[in-house]
């Protein structure tokens, strides 16, 4: 056999060695085979988390609203003179944004005067825990109904005062074209206590006066 005829014998040999090697002995994965992960049906149609709409724009501060005007009541009580005779005094007070103007008026009226003006000499006639049954306001009128008890106590210079307090506190805080009209306990006020005090009605700076 010649040189040639046993290379070709050798050569065959060889490509069968390895045919037979990788076909029936080599695991079928071989280490340089790289095995891709599958996703899961999540994973496919998830998105990516979106930002917050905190995240995706500045945070805007907020604009400030411009602050209502004050408004103020003016509520009548007393005090003395340098020749220690009775006389009206005035104090403020800031009405609240929720606030009817001419109730918040009266409730501080028979609430009465704070400590600080007290210690000023403010005091009032009206007798404690009368209270403001009710403002009702139309178009063409408005009805004050104040309770009972704004009757007991005290003479007639103290009666008279009491309702002067009211009558000049509602005149200053209610619209100046609607007539006023005092009810006591829901009825129209004529004669006030047992000392017969008569009062006109609308309610005017001299209702009182006869």
């Amino acid at each position: 056999m010649g040189f040639w005829s046993k290379l070709v014998i050798l050569t065959l040999a060889v490509l069968a060695f390895f045919y037979v090697k990788v076909n029936f002995f080599d695991t079928p994965h071989t280490p340089h085979v790289k095995v891709e992960k599958k996703l899961t049906v999540e994973e496919q149609v998830a998105e990516p988390p979106q930002k917050t709409q905190q995240q995706q724009e500045p945070v805007k501060k907020a604009s400030k609203e411009p602050e209502r005007p004050k408004t103020y009541v003016t509520v009548y009580f007393l005090g003395m003179d340098k020749n220690n005779s009775s006389i009206f005094k005035t104090v403020k007070r800031e009405v609240p944004a929720d606030k009817n103007k001419l109730k918040f008026a009266l409730t501080q009226l028979v609430a009465g005067p704070t400590q600080y003006e007290k210690n000023l000499g403010v005091y009032s006639e009206i007798p404690k825990n009368v209270q403001i049954m009710g403002v009702v306001e139309s178009d063409k009128k408005i009805i004050i109904d104040v309770s009972s008890n704004i009757q007991t106590g005290g003479g007639a210079d103290s009666l008279y005062s009491r309702f002067k307090q009211l009558i000049k506190t509602a005149i200053a805080n209610s619209s100046p074209k609607k007539p006023i009209y005092l009810y006591i306990d829901g009825k129209q006020a004529e004669v006030i206590g047992g000392e017969g005090i008569m009062i006109t009605q609308p309610l005017r700076e001299n209702s009182l006066d006869g």
